[in-house]
């Protein structure tokens, strides 16, 4: 099988994924599909795919930094003496189905190696994307968040919050009781801030719901959600802006280069758009709640 590489555009930034023999793409990246372009002349990252036969490498002087088990994976991230990173995800079922991700400290290089069946290269291959870009994208004014991003009259608003707090529900009750609504993305937007106005993308990445949306709107306003047994909605301050949106903001913020661009582009961001926080129930009158707050402030509130 010959080389493939193919190169997709994603809030204005493109990047690369190259792979030899023992993987197939054509077809089989319908998420990528509509975020696809010709070769172009500047790269965000170009990320080779390798496949491997072997156990899982660890090689001597990889330090483990982070180590979390969720839904079946286990995901672990080592650093080396040389400046290098290692992102590993295995599977509890599966031990000898991994993927790894080298990348070094400045993002200038990066590979990927996988071993595993055709459904696991797919799913390692995805990952390594996302992560990449999320790290890469962060020196461009952009950033991937952990959110539900619904467009409205132009406008794209964002619910954010810990997994299980209701974010697509939110979207959904949106989507049912507003009229004109309609969703761009379901798990990880990007956001981007170009001339001091925030812009809100759809991307390739949006969890179990399968929404991959070439679009891009302003962004409106964000609500930080949180489970409750009544309605409370309060806008948010700068300090606790900041802090509502870092958590839900995918990066290495122990590393202070990617902290300083992490930083920066979120205090643009609140800055510029309302941020609130929002007590709910899994309700009509949320969704109403959070529309009229979100919108008061041009007029559209209703």
């Amino acid at each position: 099988m010959k080389q493939q590489t193919k190169y997709y555009k994603v809030a204005g930034l493109t990047f690369g994924v190259e792979v030899g023999d023992g993987i197939e793409l054509e077809g089989r990246l319908g998420a990528y599909e509509p975020f696809e372009v010709e070769k172009p002349e500047d790269l965000l990252f170009l990320m080779p795919i390798e496949i491997s036969n072997e156990n899982m490498p660890l090689e001597e002087g990889w330090r483990k930094a982070i180590n979390s088990e969720a839904e079946g994976f286990v995901e672990q991230l080592y650093a080396d003496d040389k400046n290098g990173y290692h992102y590993v995800v295995k599977l509890d079922r599966k031990p000898g189905m991994w993927v790894c991700v080298d990348f070094n400290r400045d993002m200038t290089e990066a590979g990927c190696r996988v071993c595993g069946d055709e459904a696991f290269q797919l799913l390692a291959l995805n990952n390594a994307l996302m992560l990449m870009f999320a790290l890469c994208g962060a020196s461009h004014d952009v950033l991937l968040f952990h959110s539900s991003v619904i467009m409205h009259q132009g406008k794209g608003y964002m619910f954010l919050g810990k997994s299980g707090t209701g974010k697509s529900t939110h979207s959904q009750l949106w989507m049912k009781h507003i009229d004109g609504c309609e969703l761009l993305n379901d798990d990880n937007p990007a956001v981007r801030v170009i001339d001091g106005r925030p812009w809100v993308f759809g991307t390739p990445w949006s969890g179990k719901t399968p929404c991959y949306k070439n679009k891009q709107v302003p962004v409106g306003g964000i609500v930080r959600l949180w489970q409750a047994p009544v309605n409370e909605i309060q806008r948010l301050g700068t300090l606790q802006a900041y802090a509502a949106l870092l958590p839900t903001v995918s990066s290495m913020r122990w590393e202070s280069w990617c902290a300083d661009y992490v930083n920066a582009t979120l205090n643009s961001l609140i800055q510029a758009v309302p941020v609130f926080s929002l007590k709910n129930r899994p309700e009509e009158a949320a969704a109403r709640m959070s529309f009229n707050a979100l919108t008061q402030e041009d007029g559209r509130g209703k």
